[in-house]
């Protein structure tokens, strides 16, 4: 069948399974005077304000403007699974974008996460860190101040910096907002206009349909007209893109697109809580449950080719930096479990990594070697020409992109909310996890058994050799962590309506009255 072209994208769509339609954005983009109150001031670096008062840009060599250094744009997208892109091998057309980028880049064929959910994996994209360093891994944390995230560090060497996020754990309260000039929220369910306060008693307030919320939309709009009035500095532009996120309710026609056929009547509503989504649903079911999530996929592409676009036409394309990666991926039932935030499994902590521009000397590369989230701090400080840092624990992957070589480090991958210690120690080769404080602790062969439905028996050499591997680097991680001094600090009980944010993020999923073991055995659908 041939597809059809892809419908334009329109601002407050109704939802696909009927009712009420979801909450439309009504045009206004906050300006860099009027964004979202956060829950604590945005910090900006001295550096930053100064060059602002002087009406360029200028960074601690005495450069100003926008030839000095590459605009740096960095994509965020939520829950993405980079084995159901094309880029990566899907045969479905989910990615038309992402596989353009790639096409004219370089693809990293095995990125890794540092965990499986959203508020840590972001610390560690903004930080360099692993989640037991930076600290930022549980609910009711907030990155502390004295962390240099990427955001600071570019601002410092003369960057205009602003962040667009669709989803609650990149809400200011929780530290990411270190850094920005510009920090707004697109979440479609509040009004933008109001006050911080009114916001999450708002958010809290949606009748328990959080998971409807449709952010992408919004978030083009936003940064078009962020991007229509720049001035002469370099920027760094971070969105985060929510809509692939479950639920998984895009437009019927993108539905169509995928799965034209389906007589049946599951839809990807309360997809948490379902319990026709569980092992051993029907076969049918199940192959339509994906195409939900990639109709999302491909929404989120057409969102992403508009950003694209905008930044094109304010001439901050060509050049620039771009990097597209996700903070972690989605489980659909391969070991009994559904979205994310609950194992280690290969399908919630692989993501793509696609970069793009400056730094790229042969487009259409495709690197085996493993690469972390960790590594995109010191990526782009090194290919803004500001050199890597070496307060942090990932790596410049700039040879990597010069198509030089670099010995594979392994990966650390850490679960540390609501109550649970698991932890990981990935290769290319394998991977070992532990559940401590008790067992189970369990070997992957990667190559063997890419699924991971196949452990190694304790008293192997190779699982017991694995896990010293791993005690080591979790002490490592611990330890540097300590010596830094920046350990997460607990969002004060009293500010304004922390009660009500824990009850978005409890509507949304993510926080669990206490934990769960190990993922059951691959007991798919039937």
């Amino acid at each position: 069948m041939t597809n059809p072209p892809p419908p334009a994208i329109s601002i407050g769509r109704a939802s696909p399974l009927g009712g009420r339609p979801r909450a439309a954005y009504d045009g206004r983009v906050m300006t860099r005077r009027a964004r979202a109150c956060p829950a604590r001031p945005v910090r900006v670096p001295a550096a930053l304000l100064a060059a602002a008062l002087l009406g360029c840009g200028g960074g601690p060599d005495g450069s100003t403007g926008r030839a000095d250094r590459p605009d740096v744009v960095l994509i965020s997208i939520d829950s993405l699974r980079a084995d159901h892109l094309g880029c990566y091998g899907y045969a479905r057309d989910t990615s038309p974008t992402l596989d353009a980028l790639a096409a004219d880049g370089v693809r990293f064929e095995n990125a890794v996460s540092t965990t499986s959910w959203t508020l840590p994996s972001h610390a560690a994209m903004f930080t360099g860190l692993y989640d037991s360093t930076h600290g930022l891994v549980d609910n009711g944390l907030r990155l502390a101040d004295a962390h240099e995230t990427l955001a600071e560090r570019l601002a410092a060497a003369g960057y205009h910096t602003a962040g667009f996020f669709g989803g609650p754990y990149l809400h200011p309260t929780f530290g990411l907002a270190q850094g920005f000039e510009v920090y707004e929220s697109c979440m479609t369910t509040v009004d933008a206009a109001l006050p911080e306060a009114d916001v999450r008693a708002e958010s809290r307030a949606r009748d328990g349909r959080s998971h409807v919320d449709v952010t992408g939309p919004r978030t083009l709009e936003a940064v078009r007209g962020w991007a229509a009035d720049l001035d002469e500095r370099p920027v760094f532009l971070f969105v985060h893109l929510w809509d692939v996120h479950y639920d998984f309710l895009p437009p019927p026609e993108y539905v169509e697109r995928f799965d034209p056929d389906y007589e049946g009547d599951l839809t990807g509503e309360g997809f948490l809580d379902n319990p026709r989504i569980a092992p051993g649903m029907p076969r049918r079911d199940y192959e339509h449950l994906l195409a939900l999530y990639d109709a999302e996929i491909r929404f989120t592409d057409d969102v992403l080719k508009g950003i694209l676009d905008a930044l094109d036409a304010a001439g901050r394309l060509d050049g620039a930096l771009v990097v597209v990666t996700a903070d972690h991926g989605e489980e659909f039932l391969e070991h009994g479990r559904k979205g994310h935030q609950k194992t280690l499994f290969e399908e919630v902590v692989r993501v793509p990594l696609i970069v793009r521009g400056a730094g790229v000397a042969a487009p259409g590369t495709v690197r085996p070697e493993q690469v972390r989230l960790v590594d995109l701090v010191p990526t782009v400080l090194d290919v803004a020409g500001l050199g890597a840092p070496d307060d942090v624990q990932g790596r410049s992957l700039a040879p990597l992109l010069r198509g030089e070589s670099l010995a594979e480090e392994p990966a650390l991958l850490e679960l540390l909310a609501d109550g649970r210690a698991f932890r990981a120690l990935r290769t290319n080769d394998g991977k070992v996890i532990s559940y401590a404080p008790t067992p189970p602790r369990r070997y992957y062969d990667l190559r063997g058994d890419p699924g991971e439905q196949r452990s190694l028996e304790r008293g192997d050499p190779v699982l017991e050799n694995a896990l010293e591997e791993l005690r080591r680097a979790t002490l490592d991680a611990a330890e540097l962590g300590h010596r830094l001094g920046r350990r997460a600090v607990a969002v004060e009980p009293d500010a304004p309506d922390a009660e009500a944010l824990d009850a978005r993020l409890r509507e949304l999923g993510y926080v669990d009255d206490g934990a769960d073991d190990e993922g059951a055995g691959g007991d798919g659908p039937r």
